[in-house]
This record gives C-alpha cells, sequence and structure tokens, in this order.
C-alpha cells in the first residue's frame, strides 16, 4: 500500500446500499483505491466532501433530495468525479460538468479499470508505476474547456509547453493538458512513440513524409497543419530510431535512404 498521500482516495454516493456494496466489491480488486466514505444522498455527500477531501467521487444521478448535479453546483471546488448511474441519457451532460467517466449500471469491471486509469492520470497526487497504455486503450483528455475520449493510436504528437503538455490527434485537434512530457513517455506504448527531445513525441505510425538535410529535417505528420521542425539532436534520433529501420527493411528493393531528400512513410 502506498503512503496517503499517493493513494486515491474516494467517496461513494449513491442512495442503494446495494449499489455502494457491489462498487466496494469490485474496487478491492482495482488499483490503490481507499473508500473514505459513503453517503446516500447529495447532502451528506456535500458535509463529507467538505470534511474528508476526497480525491475522487462515484457519484450516482438520480437519489432522494437532490441529484448529483445538484451535489456538483453547489460545491466551490469539487473533486474529480465518475458517475456511476443506470441511466444513460445524462452523458453529454455529465462531461459538460467535467466528469472523468461514465459507468453505466451494471458495471463492467473493465470499464471500472479503465476509469480508474483516467483518474489516476487526471490526479496529481497519485502515480501509477508501471502502468502503461495499449493502442487500444482511451484516454480521458480534460483542458477544463471540453473534454474528450481520445484513441491512444490517434494521438499524433505531444508538445511541452512550461508545466502543460499540447496532445494532437488525427483530427487535427488540440488539447492542452496539466501532464509532464515525461508523464506521457512512460504510460504511452514504446513500440509506438517515441520521445525526440525535452519537448517532442510523435506518434511514428502517423508520419507522412519527411524531408531531412544535413543537420535539420522537417516531419509532415497526420492531422497536423505545420510540419514539425526538428533540431539537431532531435533529427539524430529521428533517424536513428525511425528512419534507418525502415532504410533496413527497404535496401533490397531501393537502395539506402539518402539525406537532402524527401520520404514518405510506408
Amino acid at each position: 500500500m502506498k503512503k496517503d498521500s499517493e493513494e486515491i482516495r474516494a467517496l461513494i454516493v449513491d442512495d442503494e446500499r446495494l449499489a455502494r456494496e457491489n462498487l466496494k466489491e469490485l474496487l478491492k480488486d482495482q488499483w490503490d483505491v481507499r473508500i473514505i466514505g459513503e453517503a446516500r444522498n447529495a447532502d451528506e455527500a456535500e458535509r463529507m466532501i467538505n470534511a474528508l477531501s476526497p480525491n475522487l467521487v462515484f457519484l450516482d444521478i438520480q437519489m432522494p433530495g437532490g441529484s448529483g448535479f445538484d451535489l456538483l453546483a453547489g460545491l466551490e471546488d469539487p473533486p474529480s468525479v465518475i458517475f456511476v448511474t443506470a441511466y444513460d441519457q445524462y452523458a453529454i451532460r455529465a462531461f459538460e460538468v467535467n466528469a472523468l467517466d461514465y459507468l453505466l449500471k451494471p458495471i463492467e469491471p473493465e470499464r471500472l479499470k479503465n476509469a480508474l486509469r483516467r483518474a489516476a492520470f487526471r490526479l496529481p497526487s497519485f502515480d501509477p508505476a508501471g502502468e502503461i497504455f495499449s493502442a487500444a486503450d482511451q484516454v480521458f483528455l480534460n483542458t477544463g474547456k471540453k473534454a474528450s475520449f481520445v484513441s491512444v493510436s490517434n494521438i499524433v504528437a505531444i508538445f511541452s509547453e512550461r508545466n502543460y503538455t499540447n496532445v494532437h490527434n488525427v483530427q487535427g485537434e488540440r488539447f492542452m493538458v496539466r501532464s509532464s512530457l515525461r508523464d506521457w513517455e512512460r504510460r504511452l506504448p514504446a513500440d509506438m512513440f517515441v520521445l525526440l527531445d525535452r519537448s517532442t513525441i510523435i506518434n511514428k505510425n502517423h508520419v507522412e513524409l519527411w524531408t531531412l538535410h544535413a543537420r535539420k529535417a522537417e516531419l509532415k505528420m497526420t492531422g497536423l497543419a505545420e510540419p514539425i521542425e526538428l533540431g539537431r539532436a532531435a533529427y539524430t534520433r529521428f533517424k536513428e530510431l525511425i528512419v534507418a529501420p525502415k532504410a533496413k527493411s527497404r535496401e533490397t528493393r531501393k537502395g539506402p535512404v539518402e539525406e537532402d531528400e524527401e520520404e514518405k512513410a510506408q
């Protein structure tokens, strides 16, 4: 068990006792989660949130005396929330209030696991060492203004900007999130993503075209309006990790890749 400051401290809010018991049972096998309290309605939940400061709340929507949305509206600084409900019609509204996820009852263990992974990624006090995303995973990106699930395989490039990173996907969308480039490097699949320098990670599967010169390179990536310009160190790393393996696999039919030429990704 990690020390308290590193674990997920969760509050369960649901008016149905069996629903609370079922969720607690599922959480026994998931991550490093400590249930610090249970509430049966919005009023109880508000008092417990103010007293216990959970960093994650599993929140039902329809409850006697006030909904889960009513609870959040009355909090000055609401914690991260995963909605757990039997109704699917509130999903859009849930993400409008920056919910981490929206789980339908009965809860599927794999969906719960993915939701907790998003919580771990979002919570600054929790570091899930060793947890690696797969290409099939969905990453929840919340900028504060918009929130969306993005497939890991659809992430094109990630650029650092002070304490934030800009995540670009194949649709040309950009998400600025509070997470370091090193955090991304640790979690992303190494066979797909390459850290080129201290400010850039690219998905090598989305390199469309590269132009190599003596001391720099320009990369055309899927979904990016402008090419990425690489300095000497990033250029060298790009050649070693991406160009050289491609060139080796194509030598028998095209000959070696030369510098100062355009190459299309195959």
